[in-house]
């Protein structure tokens, strides 16, 4: 699992090992998240479809298919990622309880060139990662 944190123009990722039962419940989709992603999916085909076609409908005929097809790719690219990055939230939420909990079980809290400081809602999982670190932690 990769925990990211955005701070300005600087992101952190970091790889979370998991046990295989965490993997599972993580890979598990609730009946909910699998259709939202399923309308997520038909939504940005249709909005990318949608708008390469209104482009180049749009855009004069002089100008060479080329050319015209140049301007709509990154317009209709552009607000299909939008659709697709609008879904994230919803879809975030309609997750089972067990897969939020292994998603939020360590968080990034802050982080610099220096030091990265973890949140951990779970005492075994800040337990392991201190034993598993210990040489790499520094004095608080």
């Amino acid at each position: 699992m990769v925990i990211r944190k955005r701070n300005g123009r600087q992101l952190r990722e970091v790889d979370v090992p998991l046990c295989a039962a965490c993997l599972q419940r993580l890979q598990k989709q609730s009946g909910e998240e699998e259709r939202l992603i399923k309308i997520r999916r038909l939504a940005t085909a249709v909005t990318f479809l949608a708008l390469m076609i209104l482009v180049l409908l749009v855009t004069a005929v002089g100008m060479g298919l080329w050319l015209r097809l140049l301007l709509a790719l990154p317009i209709a690219a552009g607000a299909a990622y939008l659709v697709y990055r609008a879904f994230q939230p919803t879809i975030h939420n309609a997750a089972l309880d067990s897969k939020k909990a292994v998603r939020d079980a360590a968080q990034i809290e802050t982080f610099s060139w220096r030091a990265t400081t973890f949140t951990f809602t779970n005492e075994t999982f800040a337990e392991r990662f201190t034993e598993l670190n210990h040489e790499l932690l520094m004095e608080n």
